[in-house]
């Protein structure tokens, strides 16, 4: 675990790697049928137009071996007019090129591009198709239009949705050019046939050698790769699609926690504010980071019987969880012990991490006044559910006890929408902050270093310190209505080390009778001031203290005041 890492981000961290790990295993089967395009998978058209120009580019680009052969199927004319100069290029380079959709004997085909007119009623009318094959390599995809829309995608055309198939084995590019050979016909010149006939007879296996559909090792690795950098192009881009509309629902869920009702102690938005995540679930919905904690310490005993430190304990809490926020991130006081952190669009590790500072930051306001301890327990998830499945996440706490000290973070299971929550203690003892601030008590931290002594030995004995608060004056019944517990804001004052530079004024040659002991530093200092005042040798029958206000009256010298 990194040093700046929290416990919980390293818990997500570590299950992230993992979930990698056992994919590459798990996940070889899928990935081998994905390779051999024996699993038709849904896609949109425009992600077949992009697979499209890979296969017509790679054709183009790569050697070629006579014959090579090039089917496409467009369904429409349209569609094929965009293309219509990449297949006339194919064709003057030497490959035998046939390109196919409804309508076709209506219209011309490029020269040396040889054209078959589909019905509109076969199946292969619904096909958008590419299959490029040549005696040492091939290419295809084969997709079948569900004639319905990706609503993802933006545009009414771009979303159409399909079925498909793709891959570069050349086995598996031989099956698709046999299929069409015998789907086509007679449409195909006789001239197509034989040499797709040809082709077939030297690419396909004979006798007892193995099939290989799905390929050579080599091809099944460069379809796989393709796969994977497909998949993460496309979460890329689903990315940005939808990074205007969530910015919106963030902006809005901001101008809702602004108008909320806040809550009166810690001065946080109550929890009306999250009827704003009550929206309809779409494709688009906005993935939340949520956390509720549970800080049992706030409905105890020391906050119920003080007003005041209540107060403070609430302010405290509230400066913990705002701290580490985001502009449209919101903390919400759902009841006296329990508060809720919405983060529109964070990841788990973004989520664990801050929940991680948070723990830091409760820790440390434990330390102080009202002295209520500060922690707890919080269960994280990332959810696109609506509303927001806090009773789900209440309900996951009870996998960890109130004083949850000691134990790590837990895995509560899924919720019915199959998201996963995450329980941990927070603001423990036992984190990094914590055994920072220990090895500081022992003397071990860096003021130690430098030789400065730790906290506990600069703390003065009891005889040094000024007078109690019972010498003040205190309230019938031995508590001071006014001022917080000793200790509660900053220490008691400490009494200054001696000085080992010279001390021109109070070292001189000329000092009285009176000596100034170095442990009264109020005496040394009205010692010096005379001597500035009076000249070295000093007026010390003068009973007036140097630090009198003599502003408007007459002072020492018997002149008018300054």
């Amino acid at each position: 675990m990194s040093g700046s890492e929290g416990p919980l981000a390293h818990a997500v961290r570590v299950a992230a790697e993992q979930a990698y790990v056992d994919g590459l295993s798990e996940g070889r089967r899928e990935a081998w049928e994905r390779a051999s395009g024996a699993t038709p998978e849904p896609a949109s058209k425009r992600l077949l137009v992009h697979l499209s120009h890979s296969i017509e580019r790679a054709v183009m680009s790569g050697p070629r071996i006579d014959p090579t052969v090039v089917i496409a199927l467009f369904q429409k004319l349209p569609f094929f007019d965009r293309e219509r100069e990449v297949y006339a290029r194919m064709a003057e380079a030497g490959i035998h090129v046939v390109v196919g959709f409804v309508d076709g004997e209506a219209h011309e085909a490029p020269p040396g591009v040889h054209l078959v007119s589909l019905q509109p009623g076969e199946p292969l009318a619904d096909e958008w198709t590419v299959v490029a094959a040549g005696p040492e390599g091939g290419a295809f995809l084969v997709a079948t239009d569900q004639h319905a829309r990706d609503p993802k995608e933006s545009g009414d055309e771009a979303g159409r949705l399909f079925h498909g198939r793709w891959g570069y084995a050349r086995a598996a590019a031989g099956s698709e050019l046999a299929r069409l050979r015998f789907a086509l016909g007679d449409r195909l010149d006789s001239g197509i046939r034989r040499t797709i006939d040809e082709l077939l007879a030297r690419s396909m296996p004979a006798g007892g050698d193995p099939a290989a559909s799905s390929g050579t090792t080599g091809e099944a690795w460069a379809t796989t790769s393709l796969n994977h950098m497909i998949d993460k192009l496309l979460s890329a881009r689903a990315g940005t699609r939808e990074l205007r509309a969530q910015l919106a629902d963030a902006q809005r869920a901001a101008a809702a926690r602004s108008a909320a009702v806040t809550d009166p102690a810690s001065g946080l938005p109550t929890a009306e504010v999250l009827d704003r995540w009550t929206g309809p679930v779409g494709p688009e919905t906005l993935a939340v980071g949520v956390a509720v904690l549970d800080l049992p310490a706030l409905a105890g005993d020391r906050v119920r019987s003080d007003d005041r430190a209540a107060y403070f304990a609430a302010h405290q809490v509230a400066a913990a969880l705002t701290q580490p926020l985001g502009p449209v991130d919101t903390a919400v006081r759902l009841s006296q012990r329990e508060f809720a952190l919405v983060l529109p669009g964070a990841s788990e590790r973004h989520l664990a991490g801050v929940c991680d500072r948070i723990g830091e930051q409760l820790q440390l306001a434990s330390q102080g006044y009202p002295g209520v301890p500060l922690h707890g327990r919080v269960g994280l998830i990332v959810t696109c559910t609506r509303p927001l499945p806090v009773d789900d996440l209440r309900a996951a706490l009870e996998h960890l006890p109130e004083d949850p000290t000691g134990h790590g973070p837990v895995d509560a299971g899924a919720t019915p929408a199959g998201d996963r929550i995450v329980v941990a203690a927070i603001g423990t003892p036992g984190s990094a902050t914590d055994a920072t601030i220990r090895a500081a008590e022992r003397g071990t931290g860096s003021a130690a270093v430098h030789g400065v002594p730790a906290a506990r030995d600069r703390e003065p004995s009891s005889g040094d310190r000024g007078p109690s608060a019972h010498a003040r004056g205190t309230a019938p019944g031995g508590a001071d209505p006014v001022a917080p517990p000793p200790h509660a804001h900053a220490p008691a004052p400490q009494q200054a080390p001696p000085v080992s530079r010279p001390r021109p004024y109070l070292d001189a040659g000329s000092g009285g009778p009176e000596s100034v002991a170095d442990d009264d530093p109020r005496a040394a200092a009205q010692q010096a001031l005379r001597r500035l005042v009076h000249g070295d040798g000093g007026d010390t029958s003068s009973g007036t203290s140097v630090f009198t206000d003599l502003s408007g009256t007459r002072n020492g010298t018997g002149n008018r005041g300054w």
